[in-house]
């Protein structure tokens, strides 16, 4: 090296040492005291990033300025560097730069990015050699973290220059139950962190914050690498047992279930406190809400006994409900809106009366949709007051009415689709300005939705009705305006399935009404929910409408969650027609998740021996035709005669409309008439030996309730027309009507009323052949006249005696059923049935009284009874007691009975 160069170095050196260690020294923590010279980086990249060699420079120069510290001009930098002819920079080098440009450190290093990964590695190097060179490292992904990748490297370098000691490591003792972790979790210290006491200070009070110490003290001392901080803890007992004295309205029990604190943890007064507050929530709503509560603890050093100490006090009720201003209504039918209840004599056991404050609210809105559907439109009820007092609790409720309005006129104004008259057909306010009625909010807003509902059958899927009201206040009327919006027509760009683990998507897809490209449609969007659930292949079905980002389409998603539809099961039970009967069946009524229904059954008894196979497909190739078949064979026993039939069926349907299915079915048995009672009627003994029957029947059945079993709203119809015999061949001949018709409808409350009624007409085929005595009519049991022996209610042979059953029959069932338990599927029933089975020659409701019966009104017999039924995992299933109100000879009048099946 040349004189001169030597010379120059050791100047400068001089100067950068009296500046860097004199000053730096006294101010060790002032980053503006340090200069930093920013040599060039290697870069390690594509031609596209080695515009870095640069610009990194640059960028790394701006942002340790940013950080305080004093930055050599990268230009002079650039400089001194092609003075010096430096291919390669190393720590002696880097050091020689730092000396040349007046700096007391350099810092040089690569830059690196293989894929998305990009690395900084840099030397920090002290000008006179005094500190080793610090080595620092710096990752990132992505080239769009490259300057926050400075950034931390920024923050590294200033840990290192600014001489400031850092945490080395944390530690906790004292501990016995607790975890370090727990206590560690409440710290925002770390290891490698700069040593501040006001954090430590902070952490100190989070620690004792947490309630498991009754000291925390905090340790700092000298380590390699910095400080090492030990936080001393001195814990508060540990609860041994925990005991609770003085309760009866609750048990001890329940009491411990409820409170976090346990036995085995560490004595908390922060957790107690929370604990004892939820003990007198408690305490309040079952009544008590004098109830004291407090703790106190046994014992000395690291084992106690807590003792949470009740003094129950009385047990309040309400003693009082007071609706006062009430003056244009009866405040006693304004109290009977409400859920709180006055104290009654019974309160003991059905647990009225007591105060529960979370439906003083509740009850408050109660109240003013009351007077709101009352025309007090103004009406306005202040905050429940409650006042408990040593003999109970009294809760008023504030009633100012204002006046009391009725309906005015009712117009519409807005986008209307059809004339005026077609939406006074939807709405009801309008009868009600007829009538001068008083206005009922709640009648305006059901109109609301059966407008915008209206209008969505028509694409219109965000109609909005609104309604303004105009009061006049001198003749006390409203007039009623109904905003229509309509905006714009909505169709449908995808229908999506989701949930569906079993159940194909076209068995899904072939049950909705609305499809890729239709127009929106409300109604088709309820009835597509109601078809899904009546498949009954699902336990949950929604249909929610998803936006597209485009107003005038909507996607559909359809949500499904499979349930079980195969069942295995056999049991042992009671019938009142067969006695004790045995029974084994397989069903799948969604074989392979493609709809179709299977089944295959046995069932054994006293009376009756039967075998079954069924299949059925309601939709073949995803047509709208269905088809099946079955096979089957019975041996029964009867009063006079056996009966054992071996047979087969082949079935078809189609939908005719929406809710009507046309049903056909053909089927062929042979039948053996065997044991023939001596004192059997002649059209018995007539069949006696072998038997063919060939039959076609068809049928129309209408079906409009919302739900597969159970349903609370709807129709169901079906009309049936068999014929055996003629062209057919056979020797069975006969034509055979029925008609049944359902209809259910909600009353109040949860209850649903149920109307059944029944007809049946049967002649021959048209003179050829008798008709068959079990292809007759008889009534009586369970599933039509119930509190008479099945089959009992029947014309009898005239010299024999035996019932011969009827050409012709009539019954009807009324029926209220009531929800029990809705989760397990409980339901009661009470009913009324009347009915009878009349012979030819005799006329529908001819009385057809026997010997030592009574007269019978209509001509029919009738009965009264209650049962329970049980939508089961099996099916559904009947328990009912009948009482016969009419005398039949040799039949009872009492009937508990059984069955499981379809209830209609």
């Amino acid at each position: 090296m040349p004189r001169t160069r030597i010379l120059i170095l050791l100047i400068t050196a001089t100067l950068a040492f009296l500046l860097n260690c004199g000053v730096g020294k006294v101010q060790a923590d002032d980053a503006s005291s340090i200069v930093i010279a920013v040599l060039p980086f290697e870069v390690n990249a594509d031609a596209d990033a080695q515009y870095l060699k640069d610009s990194l420079p640059t960028l790394l120069s701006d942002r340790l300025r940013e950080a305080g510290f004093r930055v050599v001009n990268q230009k002079k930098v650039r400089d001194l560097v092609d003075e010096q002819g430096y291919e390669f920079l190393n720590i002696q080098s880097a050091k020689d730069m730092a000396l040349l440009a007046g700096a007391g450190y350099s810092v040089y290093g690569s830059f690196s990015q293989i894929g998305e990964d990009l690395s900084l590695d840099v030397r920090l190097v002290e000008a006179f050699g005094i500190k080793q060179a610090i080595p620092l490292f710096v990752s990132k992904k992505g080239l769009i973290n490259l300057l926050p990748a400075v950034d931390e490297l920024v923050a590294k370098m200033k840990l290192e220059l600014l001489s400031q000691d850092k945490i080395a490591e944390v530690d906790v003792r004292g501990v016995k139950v607790l975890d370090k972790d727990v206590i560690l979790m409440r710290t925002n210290i770390k290891t490698g962190d700069i040593y501040t006491p006001s954090k430590i200070n902070a952490d100190l009070k989070n620690i004792y914050a947490l309630g498991y110490f009754d000291d925390v003290k905090v340790k700092v001392s000298d380590v390699p690498g910095g400080k090492k901080i030990v936080f001393d803890v001195k814990e508060k007992p540990r609860i041994q047992t925990i005991s609770v004295k003085g309760a009866d309205a609750i048990d001890s029990e329940d009491i411990l279930a409820a409170v976090n604190t346990k036995k085995g943890a560490v004595l908390n007064p922060k957790v107690l406190s929370d604990d004892l507050n939820t003990l007198r929530e408690m305490y309040r709503k079952e009544g008590y809400y004098n109830a004291k509560i407090d703790y106190n603890v046994e014992g000395e050093g690291p084992q106690a006994r807590l003792n949470i100490n009740i003094n129950e006090g009385k047990k309040l009720y309400i003693e009082g409900i007071i609706i006062e201003g009430a003056k244009k209504l009866d405040p006693e039918e304004v109290k009977a809106q409400l859920a709180l209840t006055e104290r009654g004599w019974l309160s003991w056991f059905t647990k009225t009366g007591v105060l529960k404050e979370e439906l003083l609210e509740r009850d408050a809105s109660a109240i003013l949709a009351y007077y709101g559907n009352r025309g007090f439109i103004d009406a306005k009820v202040g905050e429940p007051e409650v006042e408990i007092k040593d003999d109970g609790i009294y809760v008023t409720f504030k009633v100012s009415e204002g006046d009391r309005y009725k309906v005015g006129s009712v117009s519409f104004r807005g986008d209307l689709i059809v004339k005026k008259s077609r939406i006074n057909e939807l709405i009801n306010v309008d009868d009600m300005a007829e009538g001068g009625e008083y206005l009922d909010r709640s009648v305006v807003r059901e109109d609301m939705k059966a407008i915008s509902d209206f209008y969505s059958n028509y694409g219109y899927a965000y109609a909005e009705a609104n309604i303004q009201m105009d009061q006049d206040k001198e003749n006390k009327t409203v007039g009623l305006t109904f905003v229509i919006t309509k905006r714009q027509k909505v169709f449908i760009r995808r229908v999506t399935i989701e949930g569906n683990s079993k159940t194909r998507n076209n068995v899904i897809l072939r049950e909705m009404r609305l499809a890729d490209g239709d127009q929106f449609s409300g109604a088709k969007l309820q009835r597509s929910i109601v078809r899904l659930n009546k498949l009954d292949y699902f336990s949950e079905v929604d249909i929610e409408p998803v936006p597209t980002g485009d107003p005038d389409e909507m996607d559909l998603k359809v949500k499904v969650k499979d349930k079980s539809t195969g069942m295995v099961s056999g049991g042992i039970g009671y019938s009142t027609s067969d006695s004790v009967f045995v029974s084994a069946k397989i069903t799948e009524r969604n074989l392979f998740g493609r709809g179709w229904n299977f089944s295959l059954n046995g069932g054994w008894s006293s009376k009756t021996i039967s075998y079954g196979l069924d299949f059925y497909n309601p939709r073949v190739g995803d047509s709208l035709w269905g088809a099946g078949a079955g096979t089957y064979w019975r041996n029964e026993d009867f009063t006079d005669y056996d009966k054992q039939t071996i047979g087969g069926v082949v079935r078809a349907g189609y939908p005719l409309g929406e809710y009507t299915n046309f049903l056909t079915d053909y089927r062929l048995e042979n039948y053996t008439i065997t044991d023939v009672a001596t004192d059997a009627a002649q059209d018995i003994k007539d069949i006696e030996g072998n038997n063919w029957s060939s039959v076609v029947s068809a049928s129309l059945k209408r079906d409009t309730t919302n739900k597969a079993f159970n349903p609370s709203t709807g129709t169901l119809n079906n009309l049936t027309v068999e014929m055996g015999g003629g062209i057919l061949m056979g020797d069975d001949s006969f034509v055979k009507y029925t008609f049944d018709s359902n209809y259910f409808t909600p009353v109040f409350w949860d209850l649903v009323f149920h109307w059944k009624g029944s007809a049946g007409f049967i002649h021959d085929n048209f003179g050829d052949g008798d008709i068959p005595t079990f292809e007759r009519f008889y009534l009586g049991g369970i599933n039509n006249v119930r509190g008479y022996s099945s089959r009992e209610i029947s014309p009898r042979d005239s010299k024999s005696g035996d019932r011969i059953g009827g050409n012709k029959m009539f019954y009807m069932n009324f029926e209220l059923l009531f929800p029990i338990n809705e989760e397990f599927g409980l339901v009661g029933v009470t009913f009324f049935d009347m009915g009878n089975a009349w012979n030819d020659g005799q006329s529908f409701f001819s009385d057809t009284k026997q010997e030592d019966g009574e007269d019978l009104m209509l001509g029919m017999y009738k009965s009264i009874g209650a049962g329970i039924r049980w939508f089961s995992p099996m099916g559904p299933i009947r328990i009912e007691y009948g009482y016969g109100l009419d005398k039949l000879q040799d039949s009872g009048r009492h009937k508990i009975e059984f069955s499981m099946g379809q209830f209609f």
